[in-house]
């Protein structure tokens, strides 16, 4: 028997039909539905366009809009700027955000996570967070359409984070095969995945170390199982990381952000929903913070004893002084330089866009985008007129590595050339503006180029163009990046070693390559 559908009933199966298609679309990222990645609304859909204007004055005083700025920190010294200029987790009377009529609330949210979801879903305006972990919050803000720029530098960590190893791990390519405990999507992840990736561990090496580590919930419990030898090795944060490396024998630091000085970075995060309606807020709270920096460079004893003051924050004045020595609080020359210019290999994009790439390996964003459209730079522009544009850090001074010092580091490169030639292929820039991206981050190593080539031909052509080789990359990486010269070294090894037997193509390929072997700078 047939069945017969009345009228009505075709515009049900249609609606259903449509629904099914709609949803279908949305699961597979077609069309998107205004919601955060992590569960709130996108607040409006209101969005910043910082290529336009600020439409604010510096010098207005007005306390007319008095909106109350809610931060989110979590128990780390960088927000000490911040602290010290509020007077507490909550603004106190005559503090330097109360001289400029701002009410400021720090609402600790220690796990990274619950940070980001805070600011997608109004719980916060201002997000305290690092450049490499913003670079996935970004990507995940964006495909739900929820809008947030960077807008000011915090702190460089300058030895605070580290990879410590047990007795026999002397560089990063000794972490092959061990076991490694650290916190995932955390500063401490990207810290050991640049590190791996700047090594000469191969893929497969790096990925079975990543499958054998321990993931703790916090980057203090890392330093905890080292210390109890229940891991071979650990990226924790002093005063942590110091304590366990003492209390394991034979135990060392391999690297941390003394060398690795300009890869991990503190900086604040603003929502484009209040950054929109309250920009005036937004400029008053960046002045407030940077002049929170000048009161601790200029009166560090005060800052010290107001920071172990802070209810709820468990950090005590001499442990806040020990802490702070492993940083760079931020001021405005710091700022200017991190942003740098549209369009410039600043250190903020170069962070960023490899932080980019480790979150897309690891398959948690879908896609990457241009970093300059997650920064605003607008309000330290504004601000320039008011501190001082001179940096306050003396240049890096280069020394020689002593003779037989072990490398950080050692990477094998296929740089090619033109035949018989020692001018690069245009392809091959690509390999050397990978390897001027991680000397930029780890600023503070002396760096061996080492050419090589196969044995066709005689000893002596060889040790000449091997050596032009190595001369070559390093010119590239002194004109492009701006390096000193005393902070490379080449050198011509010829036919004379080897990676591979000389009797066969694929051998002869292998032993025509660059040697990159990356030193800490001995001062």
């Amino acid at each position: 028997m047939a069945l017969k559908i009345e009228k009505g009933g075709w515009l049900l199966i249609f609606l259903i039909g449509l629904a099914l298609v709609g949803y279908s679309l949305y699961k597979y990222d077609v069309i998107k539905i205004g919601k955060s990645s992590l569960g709130g609304s996108s607040g409006g859909g209101e969005k910043v366009d910082a290529s336009q204007p600020l439409p604010v004055n510096v010098s207005d005083t007005s306390t007319s809009d008095n909106t109350e700025v809610r931060v989110r920190v979590n128990v780390w010294v960088g927000c000490a700027a911040g602290l010290v200029a509020n007077g507490g987790l909550d603004t106190a009377p005559d503090s330097i955000f109360s001289q400029k009529g701002l009410k400021v609330s720090f609402k600790i949210i220690d796990d990274w996570t619950e940070g980001a979801s805070a600011l997608a879903t109004d719980n916060v305006d201002v997000m305290l967070t690092t450049t490499d972990v913003y670079a996935k919050d970004y990507a995940q803000f964006q495909e739900r359409g929820f809008g947030s720029h960077a807008f000011l530098m915090v702190d460089w960590s300058r030895g605070a984070d580290g990879v410590i190893g047990k007795q026999g791990i002397n560089s990063i390519e000794g972490l092959a095969g061990q076991t490694v405990a650290f916190a995932p999507y955390t500063p401490s992840h990207f810290l050991l995945w640049n590190g791996l990736k700047a090594s000469g561990l191969g893929t497969n090496e790096r990925n079975e170390i990543f499958n054998k580590a321990v993931h703790t919930k916090d980057g203090i419990e890392p330093a905890t199982l080292f210390a109890q030898n229940k891991v071979d090795a650990a990226v924790a944060w002093d005063p942590d990381m110091s304590d366990a490396v003492a209390k394991r024998a034979g135990a060392r630091k391999i690297y941390d952000t003394k060398i690795a000085n300009r890869l991990i970075a503190d900086i604040l995060v603003v929502s484009d929903r209040f950054a929109s309606k309250h920009p005036q807020t937004l400029l008053k709270f960046a002045q407030g913070w940077l002049e929170g920096v000048e009161f601790v460079k200029t009166q560090p004893a005060r800052a010290y004893n107001m920071i172990g003051t802070v209810k709820d924050f468990n950090i005590p004045a001499d442990l806040a002084k020990t802490m702070l020595g492993g940083v760079k609080l931020a001021d405005y020359a710091d700022n200017k330089s991190f942003m740098g210019t549209k369009g410039g290999n600043s250190d903020y994009v170069n962070i960023f866009s490899m932080a980019q790439d480790m979150y897309r390996e690891l398959r948690v964003i879908k896609r990457t985008n241009n970093a300059e459209d997650s920064l605003d730079r607008r309000y330290i522009e504004k601000l320039g007129g008011s501190f001082s544009q001179a940096s306050s850090e003396a240049p890096i001074e280069y020394k020689e590595p002593a003779k037989g010092a072990t490398p950080l580091a050692t990477q094998h490169r296929s740089i090619y050339f033109d035949p018989d030639s020692s001018r690069m292929s245009l392809d091959s820039r690509a390999v050397v503006d990978d390897i001027g991206s991680q000397m930029r981050a780890y600023e503070n190593t002396i760096v061996d180029i080492e050419g090589n080539t196969d044995s066709t031909g005689s000893r002596q052509h060889n040790m000449q163009l091997s050596r032009q080789r190595a001369d070559a990359v390093k010119q590239y990486l002194m004109e492009k990046y701006g390096f000193p010269g005393s902070r490379l070294r080449t050198e011509g090894n010829g036919s004379d070693k080897p990676l591979d037997s000389n009797t066969t193509p694929e051998g002869r390929e292998k032993n025509r390559r660059t040697d990159i072997k990356m030193y800490a700078n001995p001062s």
